[in-house]
């Protein structure tokens, strides 16, 4: 049916250059147009520090914890991963239900910091309703 609530997505790109991936920390947030539900398309990491050491999960969720997280686990930057790696995710498959953000909601990208380095320019690229 035309005119449908998901035919007037918004998307927006959020852009994180030289992401430090190598600590346990929220390396950034983001948040939504006032009262939209978000689903996040993509997620892109272009690797300009090698990752070494060991393998490091980045989650994205809202209030940073891995229970509330919307992509948990869905993104690992491998050890060896190189300068000049790109490192994309196809999101769709993630999701168990329908919405994937909340109105409102702040939604952060966390670093396990499984690497003892490595660094990448970041995007996050979400639809919102």
């Amino acid at each position: 049916m035309p005119g449908q609530f998901y035919d007037n997505a918004i998307q927006t790109q959020i852009d994180d250059a030289a992401t430090d991936y190598s600590a346990a920390a929220t390396l950034f947030s983001f948040t939504g147009p006032a009262a939209r539900y978000g689903r996040i398309l993509d997620f892109t990491l272009n690797v300009t520090t090698a990752f070494t050491v060991a393998d490091t999960e980045v989650d994205i969720g809202e209030n940073g914890g891995d229970a509330d997280a919307q992509l948990d686990g869905g993104i690992i930057a491998f050890t060896g991963s190189a300068i000049g790696d790109n490192i994309n995710v196809g999101t769709k498959q993630q999701y168990a239900d329908g919405v994937d953000i909340n109105p409102d909601a702040t939604t952060d990208v966390v670093s396990d910091g499984g690497s003892t380095a490595g660094a990448g320019d970041t995007r996050v690229l979400v639809a919102w309703w």
